[in-house]
């Protein structure tokens, strides 16, 4: 499997970064987590096309984590894609969801694929999706009001943690072993009501049970650095700084 941060900025973007979301990467099937800005460029940039494109998890519905969403759909149409397109939200959102498909006016494109769309409890932990490889799985997560989940993907045991926007969970702490988490960090040192900051990230978690750490969600002219160059050097080396269209292999 193949992680690739398709982007890495907080809601606000940054000057080299589009808003966070992910593609996880299996051969010719990829899944989409949340969609920022700009998805058909980035595929391009990757030589990825749309088709491979399977499906899409949204985490939640702040816009800076759907607002791509359009623009891929027509992308997809473009490339005149037959096969169906599923998408995974929280059953809050379903409604508000189709709607918006809706308002697209995709029957006028006229589009000739399915959009199907999966609804899931986000309070409860979840099996979403899964092949003969590879499983995806949602948990609750914390992001003030707005109904949110963390994502789990195993791929021949291998652990893959994304905590989504959200303040520090205590459900990732359970893990005995992680071979990847990609945490929000949208703050170095002063952590925000509904989000985390690079300090207490590695205060909170166990790093002995973390393979690697990178970290997403990243502002502007935060001091990351001066953070990073007060940790010990064992901890140090599992970190690294997020950067748009880094790709991250496991075996």
């Amino acid at each position: 499997m193949e992680i690739i941060l398709m982007g890495t900025a907080c809601a606000a973007s940054g000057i080299d970064r589009d808003n966070t979301y992910l593609l996880l990467r299996e051969f010719e099937s990829g899944t989409l987590i949340d969609v920022g800005g700009n998805p058909l460029g980035k595929l391009k940039s990757l030589a990825i096309p749309t088709n491979h494109i399977k499906r899409l998890l949204f985490t939640h519905f702040h816009n800076d984590h759907i607002y791509g969403l359009p623009s891929l759909l027509w992308g997809m149409w473009i490339d005149g894609r037959t096969e169906p397109f599923d998408i995974y939200c929280v059953e809050e959102r379903r409604e508000w969801l189709e709607n918006w498909l809706d308002l697209m006016e995709l029957n006028e494109w006229p589009c000739l694929f399915e959009i199907r769309i999966h609804s899931f409890n986000w309070k409860e932990p979840s099996l979403i999706w899964s092949s003969n490889d590879c499983s995806l799985s949602i948990f609750p997560a914390s992001h003030g009001d707005v109904p949110t989940v963390g994502v789990e993907a195993i791929y021949h045991n291998k652990v893959v943690i994304y905590s989504a926007d959200t303040i520090l969970n205590p459900t990732i702490t359970r893990y005995e072993k992680i071979d990847l988490l990609i945490h929000e960090a949208t703050t170095a040192r002063n952590a925000m009501p509904t989000h985390s900051s690079l300090e207490d990230i590695v205060g909170f978690y166990n790093m002995d049970a973390i393979e690697k750490l990178v970290l997403v969600h990243l502002m502007d002219d935060e001091p990351y650095e001066e953070v990073l160059n007060q940790l010990p050097a064992g901890t140090l080396s599992k970190i690294t700084m997020g950067q748009d269209l880094l790709s991250i292999s496991l075996q």
